[in-house]
């Protein structure tokens, strides 16, 4: 209910400030209407009621830049308490988990706040982490900090549970959108390192401390393109191999992503080097300062396997060849999806005056969101695919072919299900097209 209540208190106000919220073509009662129908459509779990207010707002031929405004919309009042609180809890995979939150006092209605969210490690918690964080981030962050065992933060019932912390809290509190940051240690630099390379567009930066992750993961590296990586490792950490880090660092810079690598060599009293000294808290404050995410660039690099296909910026890979499942279980009991196969990899670059080239290995089919700041919905799309293949250990594209040449079509229902999907005001597309292989291919092995 909360949504709904939201967009009822918003409409409510709205229409007493007497100022329109679009062009004049747009009644005040026809927008208040509109709000009503985008609540309802984000509240409901029927999916029959979805289709039906979609088709509804397809019928009155409902404009996507009224939709769009809506959706910015702040809402009129926040649930969201400013202050520390150390015992709070979400419900995710019909378990109740408990994380700690601080968000600072805003000054105006309009203000909003970086976030970051902060994963401890093995034997840790979120309410024993927060208190350093929100002293070494001056208390100008919104930061979460939940609480999973072990500290197990690779499992997926641990990543859906932080993807819908991170949603709830920014219905909840004035979040910055493009400055969401992941910071782990130790077991939690896993899990940072993991939830930055399978959803790098949330997230502004990437904070993994103490830790690292084994070769099998590091093809998913590449998804970092746009994402900055701030790693702080220890040379003398007896619990993760320096080597590993090293590697990694190594691995984004031939790449030439944005990569600060901090290798230190004190020494604790408890845990050897495995720890963030204090004299690295400044430099890794001043850098997220500087950082912002960048919502639609233009040229998006991904690689891919079954158990995380969601889109990245304007870009999903939806079909692949054979693709592999990789999953390590966590101490919890949840679903595993674990088989053998082949990693998918897409690029996709938005070249301009409606012309986008898209590459990929092992992949069947590709979907492109497309927005009115991105392309004129007037005139055609025009898409060329092109086969990677490997040869003497380089991905060499073979002859572009026509993936898609026409208008692409405005949908009401693309729009509203990807925000819903998302909740990311800053993430809104007009348009979805398809794109696939399976003529160069021969078959299309659905996963």
């Amino acid at each position: 209910m909360k949504t709904l209540i939201f967009f009822l208190l918003a409409l409510t106000l709205n229409a007493c400030s007497g100022l329109p919220l679009n062009d004049s073509s747009s009644s005040e009662a026809s927008l208040d209407s509109l709000r009503a129908d985008i609540a309802q459509f984000l509240e409901t779990s029927d999916a029959k009621v979805e289709e039906t207010l979609i088709n509804k707002l397809r019928a009155e031929k409902t404009s996507h830049a009224d939709v769009k405004r809506i959706l910015k919309e702040p809402f009129a009042i926040r649930e969201g308490v400013p202050g520390l609180h150390s015992q709070k809890t979400l419900k995710a995979n019909e378990k109740e988990y408990t994380y700690a939150l601080f968000a600072p006092e805003p000054a105006t209605e309009e203000q909003t706040f970086p976030m970051i969210v902060v994963l401890h490690g093995m034997g840790g918690s979120g309410p024993n982490t927060l208190p350093a964080w929100v002293e070494r981030l001056n208390k100008q962050y919104i930061i979460v900090s939940p609480s999973y065992p072990m500290g197990a933060w690779w499992s997926k019932n641990a990543e859906e549970m932080v993807m819908k912390l991170i949603r709830e809290t920014a219905a909840e509190y004035p979040v910055d959108f493009n400055r969401i940051f992941i910071a782990g240690l130790s077991n939690g630099a896993i899990g940072a390192y993991m939830m930055g390379m399978f959803y790098p567009d949330l997230f502004a930066g990437v904070v993994p401390i103490a830790g690292s992750i084994t070769p099998r993961y590091m093809h998913f590296l590449v998804n970092l393109n746009h994402t900055p990586v701030y790693m702080i490792q220890g040379k003398y950490d007896p619990m993760f191999p320096i080597a590993l880090s090293r590697r990694v660092y190594q691995i984004l810079s031939d790449m030439k992503y944005p990569a600060v690598y901090r290798e230190h060599e004190e020494k604790g009293s408890a845990h050897g080097g495995h720890f963030m000294p204090e004299s690295e808290v400044a430099p890794l404050v001043a850098w997220m300062s500087q950082q912002k995410r960048s919502p639609n660039p233009n040229t998006i690099r991904m690689t891919r396997e079954a158990n995380h296909m969601a889109p990245i910026h304007w870009a999903q890979l939806s079909r692949g060849n054979q693709l592999a499942a990789l999953q390590i279980p966590g101490p919890e009991q949840e679903k595993v999806n674990l088989r053998d196969g082949k990693i998918g990899t897409l690029f996709a670059l938005f070249k301009g005056d409606n012309l986008i080239e898209v590459m990929g290995k092992n992949v069947v089919e590709c979907e492109l969101y497309l927005s009115e700041d991105m392309i004129d919905f007037d005139k055609p799309v025009i898409v060329t695919r092109q086969t990677i293949e490997d040869s003497n250990n380089q991905l060499i594209p073979g002859p572009k072919l026509p993936g898609y040449h026409q208008r692409a079509r405005k949908d009401i229902g693309v729009l509203l299900r990807h925000f819903k999907e998302r909740r990311d005001p800053e993430l809104l597309y007009d348009a979805k097209i398809n794109v696939s292989w399976e003529e160069s291919v021969g078959f299309a092995q659905r996963q």
